[in-house]
């Protein structure tokens, strides 16, 4: 009964106020401004198939352009791969797929597939994936084969990958990929006292080459890929000197900056290969390569954490030609090379069967570095050889290091 007697009431007030027994009329106060409250994002997660090449391609771009997070499902069989055979844009050197744009955090969930650059005669060279600054990729159960980063400067570095923003293998394969660093120069052929020739060009990241943070897990390998020093230019003139072949570092994986986690993956059979260097007529030995350097990982600079990884079977080599006509190169640290600007952890870790022909088979830390490992992998894990075809604790270990529980 009182809730009628209120509702006959609140009329009465209403209709007075409106001057009529029409209903109410609302009044804004003066002043008083209408204004849209600005809601949440609410952009909702893009999914793609992918049974071709072609609709990869497609997919990669719709996600770049929709942004988000989105993902892509390969359906094709795994008997039957996704070949790339030409260049998609030369971003960093050339890609065979389109970029990871900045703002797409894009999966890619393989179900074993695998996605390779074509190996007939005519290929161009390039490597599959090119990940921006601020974009993140997530290849879950894909495998990586047959990329080839070639050419000088940044077209030389990540074989598979070149990241700078996000990148997380989850359970994959890298593999049988190449970063080649492209000829130095030839000395002037015409009369006079000619040139010199140019250096090779340095090869970095045979798999990977990553500046951003890099995420390897759930038993990813990383297995077979190359970082190949370019050929130093030659000389065809007395009097002048041939090039010196390029630096190649981190056969298997490259990390220049940032952050890294390996966790759980096994790392094996990369190289790292010094160019060869150059000929001139009247040398009784051509000129040296500048070496190869970390034949499994090559880590520059950042912060990285390697956790119950195996690294295993790489090789750091001077030159391909160690012996020939070639003078022989310097070959540093077939498993890990640590370089002084970065901080790394080593935890319950394998380092064992990996060669260099210089020196530190397994791990070789430079002045300036901060490692710090676990006693049981010093105690237990660590077992390589260096040029010196000895396996003692130099060839095993070169540099300093912090003893630490993980």
């Amino acid at each position: 009964m009182w809730l009628h007697q209120w509702y006959a009431s609140w009329r009465g007030r209403m209709a007075r106020a409106s001057g009529a027994n029409n209903g109410p009329v609302f009044k804004r106060r003066a002043g008083m401004r209408l204004r849209l409250e600005q809601l949440e994002d609410r952009t909702l997660p893009s999914n793609f198939f992918a049974d071709t090449v072609s609709d990869l391609i497609a997919d990669i771009n719709a996600a770049n352009k929709a942004g988000g997070s989105n993902t892509i499902t390969l359906t094709a069989p795994t008997s039957n791969p996704y070949v790339v055979t030409a260049v998609d844009n030369t971003t960093d050197g050339a890609n065979g797929l389109p970029v990871i744009a900045k703002k797409d955090t894009l999966t890619i969930i393989g179900n074993g597939d695998t996605i390779e650059r074509s190996t007939a005669p005519g290929t161009p060279a390039f490597r599959l994936f090119h990940v921006a600054n601020g974009a993140s990729l997530t290849l879950e159960n894909l495998t990586l084969q047959n990329g080839r980063a070639f050419g000088p400067g940044r077209s030389a570095e990540g074989g598979a990958v070149l990241n700078k923003g996000t990148l997380i293998v989850s359970g994959g394969n890298v593999q049988g990929n190449l970063a080649q660093g492209s000829q130095g120069a030839d000395g002037n052929l015409s009369g006079g006292k000619g040139a010199n020739g140019g250096n090779g060009q340095d090869a970095a990241g045979g798999g990977i080459w990553s500046s951003g943070t890099l995420t390897l897990e759930a038993g990813t390998t990383i297995t077979n890929n190359t970082a190949y020093g370019g050929t130093g230019g030659p000389t065809f003139l007395y009097n002048t000197l041939p090039g010196k072949g390029g630096m190649g570092s981190g056969g298997g994986v490259y990390i220049a900056s940032g952050t890294a986690s390996l966790t759980g993956c096994t790392i094996s059979g990369n190289s790292a290969f010094g160019g060869v260097g150059g000929f001139a007529p009247d040398l009784v030995v051509g000129e040296a390569s500048l070496g190869g350097f970390g034949g499994g990982v090559y880590i520059a600079a950042g912060v990285a954490t390697l956790s119950n990884a195996t690294m295993q079977n790489n090789q750091a080599v001077g030159d391909i030609l160690d012996g020939g006509w070639s003078a022989p190169g310097p070959g540093y640290c077939g498993g890990i090379y640590i370089a002084s600007g970065a901080t790394v952890t080593l935890c319950n870790d394998t380092v064992q069967s990996n060669t260099a022909t210089f020196s530190g088979g397994g791990i070789y830390v430079v002045s300036g570095a901060t490692v710090y490992i676990d006693s049981f992998t010093v105690a237990n894990t660590i077992n390589n050889t260096d040029g010196s075809g000895l396996n003692s604790p130099t060839a095993n270990f070169e540099g300093t290091y912090i003893l630490r529980n993980c």
